[in-house]
């Protein structure tokens, strides 16, 4: 949240300083402890030690300094400290970078509780600067983000750009607001799904190459490749990014067309096969060399595989990839299909997703309830920092 601009409204309560974990929980580089009130400074030099050796109150605005954190308690007075970096936003607003993890920013934390500040949550701690319910919306949703892509859609969202195509709406005139509001649930599509991955699933018979194919777009041997049919018995998954987007590949067992399976075992791998097919925003439909080609399927992308064993180069059929995870033939181009197919707005519509994107359910209703509302005469003032939007 640095560099979010303005200042600390003074809070009502016996302690003047706040304090708060604004980095994601868990296991990271780096952690930032934000540090708020008219006593931050004063609280912070009782820890912190600069190089510089001035006091933080002497610093000026947006100063940045290395130096040692003493945990403040009487067993750490002759300790040297734990080096790290604070940033002096303000008089009344200071950012400590620490170590990434629990027990360095739960130390910081700790430290100035006991020399007199409130632990507070970060979504308060935003709200207190001004910050919107889309802009907290948009950081929660970054911490979970499925992919770069999707981080770098919602690093726009926190920056306002979703706010206020949604308040434009009301000043728009009938002719103009249905085209408007049309792009913003157009693009809701995409925004709905920027936390979880996309779910790509390998289906074909047995030995027709599809844990081969998994192995060589996931970049690793998660799938057990085998002569024998049958080899994978359920379903295997694996996380992987194609083209900035995250993906759960998925491996199933293969089907038989000419014999019922060999087990018990094996049947039940096919029946959660099929269940995933269903379940799957994209299927890879594979089928070796040679072998009769399947009606095309809505949802499905086919797949040609084993082409290295051809004996003239195949030609691909219409709508289909023919690839090799010998000679990687086809690969790059199965990559590029995949993408295409789970995100055809970036070919259809190649500015849709680089502008305002709604990206949880209440925010397409509000768009959405825009059309059953006449717009205002006159452009809406500019919207205040704390509404509801």
């Amino acid at each position: 949240p640095s560099g979010l601009g303005g200042s600390f409204a003074v809070i009502d309560q016996p302690a003047t300083v706040r304090v708060a974990l604004l980095t994601p929980a868990g296991r990271g580089a780096l952690a930032v402890v934000g540090v708020a009130g008219a006593d931050a400074c004063t609280l912070a030099d009782r820890q912190f030690s600069g190089r510089r050796g001035v006091s933080l109150e002497a610093w000026d605005d947006r100063s940045i300094g290395v130096g040692r954190w003493r945990g403040g308690g009487p067993t750490d007075a002759d300790q040297p400290g734990e080096e790290l970096v604070v940033v002096r936003h303000a008089a009344d607003w200071l950012e400590v970078h620490c170590h990434g993890g629990h027990a360095a920013a739960e130390a910081v934390m700790a430290s100035l509780e006991a020399a007199g500040a409130v632990r507070t949550m970060w979504p308060d701690w935003l709200r207190e600067r001004g910050i919107g319910l889309i802009e907290l919306e948009a950081r929660e949703h970054l911490a979970r983000a499925a992919g770069p892509r999707a981080a770098r859609i919602l690093c726009r969202q926190a920056t306002g750009l979703l706010r206020d195509a949604i308040h434009r709406l009301a000043s728009l005139s009938p002719n103009d607001l249905p085209a408007a509001a049309g792009r913003l649930v157009r693009a809701a599509r995409v925004g709905l799904r920027l936390t979880e991955p996309w779910r790509c699933v390998l289906k074909g018979e047995v030995n027709s190459g599809k844990s081969s194919l998994a192995n060589i777009l996931a970049g690793h041997a998660r799938s057990i490749v085998s002569p024998q049919p049958g080899t994978t018995r359920d379903l295997v998954s694996a996380r992987l990014v194609l083209g900035g987007w995250e993906i759960e590949l998925v491996d199933t067992a293969g089907l038989r067309c000419s014999a019922g399976p060999a087990s018990a075992t094996e049947r039940a791998g096919i029946e959660r096969g099929e269940a995933a097919a269903r379940a799957a925003d994209l299927v890879l439909q594979v089928v070796p060399v040679g072998d009769p080609l399947p009606p095309p399927a809505e949802g499905e992308l086919l797949v040609i595989t084993k082409a290295d064993l051809a004996a003239e180069p195949p030609a691909a059929p219409p709508g289909g990839v023919v690839t090799s995870t010998v000679t990687r033939r086809g690969i790059d181009e199965l990559i590029a299909r995949i993408v295409a197919a789970l995100v055809p707005e970036d070919t259809a519509e190649p500015d849709l997703l680089a502008g305002p994107v709604p990206f949880t359910a209440r925010q397409v209703e509000i768009i959405r309830s825009s059309l059953e509302t006449p717009p205002l005469a006159t452009p809406r003032p500019p919207p205040d920092r704390d509404d509801p939007a």
